[in-house]
């Protein structure tokens, strides 16, 4: 079953190997480079102002990483859109739901936090009992295997299954319960499928970068090669120079005039490398969104929806009743604290019935020297009043 699932993830209808087509969606290259380079220029923005103003360096690199953040998710909605087999929407639209949404994939990835700590708090606890004199060694020889395997089946699954299916849930229209639940349900019933699935998604996004690269690399020798010729032309020809794999101009041929082109090398290059990177992004993007759909194939969503809002509720009744009895307990002891305390009687009290039970304090009766034991009123031998 799970090799019959790989193989039609790989090959079949609406396979893996459609995420290679993401790259002939011009609308979604054109934002992804535009949300990278925006992104850049503000972040060199701050990094001038840093001296000056650290807080409003800061806050520049805030808004370039929501500009990431936000573009991204465009970018992925309209990723979506391709694996449910319609078209991608506008651009505009795509920025407009991605505003919309995005926050509730911050909300998901939030609560799968605190998911993670309430478990790393239950070892912690369960190890705590492994203190306990003789229990412990032996609870701790099954406790210790146990706890290996699930925190690193729980680790391993943070960056194969909880991030890159989280986003394309919301992406899909889901709401932050739902994406909650729908990455739970995949992870307990899919987890393998969704592990060997991303990792062909990530080898065909490695692929398509290494391809790019080359290209970039020979273009860019190349282009270097004959444009240095043509500016040097009449300074000297192609004596001594040196291409660059870079785009820049020989460092010696800056001195003859060519100065004034190594801001254009540079930001022409720049916009070329970034358009370039943006096309193994798109291949992961659209990958991701077709193994979060191969994935959710067959469950039931409802149902896991409905199961983890019953356990939120009944999380939330427990932790009420919990509150209940603590502010009971400590209502209880502020009581304490505040009552009267009690009426000291007499101490000096000379005779009467208090001083008839006061317990004998000698081992010995003064009378016939007969031990008694403390606390007898009579001797036991002659009868004579100890007290």
């Amino acid at each position: 079953m799970l090799s019959h699932q790989i193989r039609t993830g790989v090959t079949g209808s609406g396979s893996l190997l459609d995420s290679i087509d993401a790259v002939r969606n011009v609308h979604a290259v054109a934002l992804l480079l535009a949300t990278f380079v925006a992104a850049a220029l503000i972040a060199a923005l701050a990094s001038s102002v840093a001296q000056e103003s650290a807080v409003l360096a800061l806050l520049f690199v805030l808004i370039a990483a929501a500009m990431v953040f936000y573009g991204l998710n465009a970018v992925g909605v309209m990723m979506m859109d391709e694996a449910n087999g319609h078209p991608s929407r506008p651009i505009a639209a795509a920025i407009i739901s991605s505003l919309a949404t995005s926050h509730r994939l911050v909300l998901v990835l939030l609560i799968v936090a605190a998911l993670y700590l309430l478990g790393a708090v239950a070892l912690a606890l369960l190890l705590f009992i492994c203190k306990v004199p003789g229990l412990g060694p032996f609870a701790y020889t099954f406790l210790f295997p146990t706890g290996v395997v699930v925190s690193g089946i729980a680790i391993f699954a943070v960056p194969t299954v909880i991030v890159p299916l989280s986003a394309p849930a919301i992406w899909n229209g889901a709401s932050i319960m739902g994406g909650v639940s729908q990455v739970i349900a995949v992870a307990r019933k899919r987890l393998l499928l969704v592990v060997l699935l991303m990792f062909g998604v990530g080898l065909m996004a490695g692929l398509v970068g290494g391809l790019v690269a080359v290209i970039l690399a020979s273009g860019t020798a190349f282009t270097t090669l004959v444009a240095t010729a043509v500016v040097l032309s009449g300074s000297g020809g192609l004596a001594g120079v040196t291409p660059s794999l870079l785009g820049s101009f020989p460092s010696g041929g800056l001195s003859g005039g060519l100065g004034a082109y190594t801001i254009p090398t540079m930001v022409g290059g720049g916009i070329v490398y970034a358009a370039a990177l943006t096309l193994p992004g798109l291949v992961y993007l659209r990958g991701a969104s077709g193994v979060y759909l191969r994935a959710i194939e067959g469950l039931d969503l409802v149902a896991a929806q409905e199961a983890l809002r019953e356990k939120v509720t009944a999380a939330q009744a427990r932790a009420k009743e919990f509150q209940v009895q603590a502010q009971a307990t400590a209502q209880q002891y502020a009581q304490r604290a505040h009552a009267p305390a009690p009426a000291v009687v007499g101490a000096a009290v000379g005779a009467g019935p208090i001083a008839d039970v006061i317990p004998a304090l000698s081992s010995a009766c003064p009378a016939c020297a007969t031990t008694v034991v403390p606390g007898d009123v009579f001797c036991g031998s002659c009868g004579h009043r100890l007290v």
